[in-house]
């Protein structure tokens, strides 16, 4: 089941980003490098909620989050219909349709909320995720060369996007 999140899931929203983020080293914040509160957490949907071209999408089974889809949309009226995604997947639950599920909704809701550009960036050995998000129809447009940095080793990262119109 996909749900759209609200401020009283920001405590398993909150464990599964930490969950994520210590089950792999593809992700912007690794283990324990993150240091949010609940109370930023509780924020930061509240502040999705208020506007249009936000949302975070979660991926609930048996009563646990197994998944996301977290999109900022553009705030200056030139980009209101760009939207950034950031997706995750616990590892248990990959190759079972979760990602394919919450990129579905992701596409209906920018359909209904006028977003007619996703954009996201993936590190560019992270193949799996690359394939997946061509898939669903993301395009490579660049390459951020040596935009992260991993255990003192420098990372590519592509940027993806995806016109819906």
């Amino acid at each position: 089941m996909i749900k759209t999140a609200k401020v009283y899931d920001a405590e398993a929203y909150q464990k599964l980003i930490e969950q994520l983020e210590s089950e792999s080293d593809f992700l912007l914040y690794g283990k324990s490098e993150r240091k949010s509160t609940i109370e930023q957490v509780e924020g930061l949907i509240q502040k999705i909620e208020k506007e249009e071209n936000s949302t975070i999408f979660l991926s609930k089974l048996n009563g646990g989050v197994n998944g996301h889809v977290t999109v900022f949309g553009g705030g200056a009226p030139r980009t209101l219909h760009t939207a950034n995604v950031i997706t995750g997947v616990l590892k248990e639950f990959h190759g079972q349709g979760v990602a394919k599920e919450l990129f579905n909704r992701l596409f209906q809701w920018a359909e209904e909320k006028g977003v007619t550009r996703l954009e996201l960036t993936v590190m560019v050995h992270n193949e799996r995720a690359v394939r997946f998000y061509e898939r669903m129809g993301f395009e490579k447009e660049g390459v951020k060369r040596q935009s992260l940095m991993i255990n003192g080793s420098p990372i590519d990262e592509y940027v993806m996007a995806k016109i819906l119109v």
